[in-house]
């Protein structure tokens, strides 16, 4: 029976190593009309404005990279209508913005991460 416990102790750290550029994460939250945020993590931060009108999403922002590691900070957006889109900003210091436009939808997850 010891066999068992180790095994799957074995494959959960190697599920967690496989996903270890997805460990450091704000939480993924169903984020709807209107709504603001500012998330920070080790090694990034961002923020956006989800806004609506006439059905449709909008949401605008920044994700800035804050840390010199070889990783960017994205930012996914996964809207429930309509294709993901990720934001990148690479290299310490740097800041990308964004503006992007969900028709027929109202609500999406927002992510901010390192890769």
């Amino acid at each position: 029976m010891a066999r068992i416990p180790r095994t799957l102790a074995a494959v959960l750290m190697t599920g967690a190593l496989t996903a270890g550029y997805f460990v450091v994460a704000s939480p993924a939250n169903a984020a709807t009309c209107p709504t603001t945020r500012s998330p920070r993590i080790d090694g990034g931060k961002a923020h956006w404005k989800l806004s609506c009108r006439d059905g449709d999403l909008r949401i605008t922002g920044w994700v800035d990279d804050t840390r010199a590691d070889a990783k960017c900070a994205v930012v996914r957006i996964e809207p429930h209508v309509g294709s993901l889109r990720e934001i990148k900003a690479c290299g310490s210091g740097s800041r990308e913005t964004f503006d992007e436009t969900f028709y027929s939808t109202d609500t999406a997850n927002i992510t901010l991460f390192l890769r």
